[in-house]
């Protein structure tokens, strides 16, 4: 069965297969998550986590082997906790599963969706709170999310972002890309710059991808954008990236604190 499918997990609720690089991904969003709230208590009163793919809150490798927490109770298990909770899967089942792990962690303040990542967006500026800081995790399984559905959702809020980057599955296809991916970048224009970038030799393609992308958030006031490499495939071509984009310069102290060392203790370069 592949990545992203429900099976039974061990608790009886279903549980998400997932490759063992998810691991590393939420090594990560823990940190994020446990330094966001813990460094910004005291100035906002009101956190809040926003998931746009969230899954049923467990995932396994290999079959049902090998559990593990998903985002939703990775970021519900902050030892300083978020004030709200916005948690949102296309799959009814997997939503099911997620409302009874995360009972567990009432009486906070928990909303469940159960839409398209572009179509809840429309309900989340309605229903996140008007004076918050937040949070959003966008794990998409490819380019399911539309640019314009990001700068809805992150207009005139204190907003950062994790998004993992499909940089491989986007180059095998860039060539001949379906117009999906111009809704994830937000235009057309990225396909130019990728052509352009490789002909002439100036960059690596997978760079040229995630700058096309973090430029673009930078119109929308991310100024403060960096990428982690989760997995890479043969002859270490990097296959999928974690992004991270921040408004405020203190966001990517932040990121660069918690990203430092690796799941696997390795020291990164900044």
């Amino acid at each position: 069965m592949p990545t992203g499918d429900l099976v039974p997990g061990s608790d009886g609720q279903n549980v998400m297969l997932a490759g063992s690089w998810a691991r590393d991904k939420l090594y990560y969003v823990d940190r994020y998550c446990n330094i966001f709230n813990a460094g910004m208590r005291s100035r906002w009163s009101t956190r809040a986590y926003v998931d746009l793919f969230s899954g049923p809150g467990r995932c396994a490798v290999e079959h049902g082997q090998e559990e593990f927490d998903g985002s939703p109770l990775v970021a519900l298990k902050c030892r300083v906790p978020f004030t709200h909770f916005f948690l949102n899967d296309m799959n009814k089942a997997a939503v099911e599963a997620l409302k009874k792990r995360a009972a567990l962690f009432e009486p906070v303040h928990i909303a469940y969706y159960n839409e398209d990542c572009n179509r809840v967006v429309n309900r989340l500026v309605k229903d996140l709170p008007t004076n918050s800081l937040d949070f959003c995790l966008v794990d998409p399984t490819n380019w399911q999310i539309s640019f314009e559905s990001i700068r809805r959702l992150t207009e005139g809020r204190r907003m950062d972002l994790a998004v993992t980057f499909h940089v491989g599955a986007i180059k095998r296809c860039a060539d001949d890309a379906p117009e999906e991916l111009d809704d994830f970048f937000g235009d057309s224009l990225w396909r130019d710059e990728y052509v352009s970038a490789l002909r002439t030799g100036r960059h690596e393609g997978s760079r040229v991808l995630l700058d096309a992308y973090e430029t673009r958030l930078g119109a929308l006031g991310y100024r403060e954008t960096h990428d982690l490499v989760l997995v890479k495939g043969p002859r270490n071509v990097p296959l999928y990236y974690l992004m991270f984009a921040s408004k405020h310069p203190r966001g990517k102290d932040f990121w660069d604190k918690i990203s430092l060392r690796s799941a696997s203790g390795q020291v990164r370069l900044l």
